[in-house]
């Protein structure tokens, strides 16, 4: 069989395999970086019967379609057609599916292909709550709700969190809101506004002051959807401006006014054709970080450079 996992929230991906091995049930463990090897090589240990004959879990990491060559797809279809006992799983990170692709059609229809997408609000409150009252802990709507505010209401930041509030509260499983405040920075929400700020006046040192206090406590990754947010909202008004009044465009996309008129008054730091690139540069960094590996400190101080 083969299971091909799909999405960018890194520890609801691990969280969800690692309860896929766990009910497999399988010891003969194999890793492979597809970065580093080709799917002929996978295959090929895939295929091979050793002394013991025993059954086999095939993880492949850093996996991407796109960049899988022809011969490799017809020898992935060809043993989809003919799949033994052993288990495939591939985990990509970041990548769309071409549901045009013959191989990808193969793979929808003969095995199991799971895409874990961003959630809103009301499922990730949700999830966060399963999570919790699954592991034995009684907690509220409103204790879940301060849980999010501090984790930017991001589902994966918000399920790393959690480990440290279950581990915190492992001898009572009440979860109170001071609890909450006591396990999860405070400061880092106040602070992730000062270093937003100082991105959007282009203040290199005050990005790097406030880099370096969230730096331990916030996830690589939230930052950067944190700031692309903000710039996707920054490109918005800068469009908008041109034939509305403030006023008009906070009502148009749905904007806390405060937030709006800092944002507003941002836009002359800023060209349409910066905003872009800035998005496209944090979408690169967000994928660096998560599929390719790189050093999260390194990629965010060269992006605080070259505002």
């Amino acid at each position: 069989m083969i299971y091909v996992y799909l999405g960018n929230e890194i520890n609801i991906l691990k969280m969800i395999i690692n309860e896929l091995i766990s009910s497999l049930d399988i010891k003969n463990i194999i890793e492979y970086d597809y970065s580093n090897t080709s799917i002929n090589e996978i295959l090929e240990e895939v295929c091979y019967i050793d002394l013991f004959n025993e059954k086999k879990l095939i993880i492949v990491s850093s996996f991407t379609f796109k960049k899988m060559k022809d011969k490799e797809k017809e020898s992935l279809k060809k043993y989809i057609d003919n799949m033994n006992e052993n288990v495939i799983i591939f985990k990509c990170i970041d990548e769309k599916l071409d549901s045009k692709d013959s191989l990808i059609k193969k793979l929808k229809e003969k095995c199991k292909v799971v895409e874990i997408v961003k959630m809103d609000y009301k499922a990730t409150h949700e999830f966060i709550t399963k999570i919790l009252k699954d592991n034995g802990f009684n907690v509220s709507y409103d204790v879940v709700k301060k849980i999010l505010s501090l984790c930017e209401n991001n589902a994966d930041y918000a399920l790393k969190e959690i480990e440290k509030l279950m581990l915190y509260k492992i001898d009572d499983k009440n979860i109170t809101i001071k609890d909450v405040e006591d396990t999860i920075s405070k400061s880092n929400e106040k602070e992730m506004f000062t270093l937003i700020d100082a991105v959007m006046s282009k203040n290199i040192g005050n990005c790097f002051t406030s880099y370096k206090i969230l730096k331990d406590n916030t996830d690589a990754t939230v930052i950067i959807d944190a700031i692309s947010k903000q710039f996707r909202y920054l490109y918005q008004i800068k469009v908008l401006m041109k034939s509305m009044p403030l006023p008009s465009i906070v009502t148009k996309i749905s904007i806390n006014p405060y937030v709006g008129k800092k944002l507003y008054e941002s836009t002359r730091n800023f060209s349409e054709e910066e905003i872009l690139d800035i998005l496209y540069k944090l979408s690169d960094m967000d994928i660096s970080i998560k599929v390719k590996g790189n050093d999260k400190n390194k990629v965010l101080e060269n992006f605080f450079l070259n505002l």
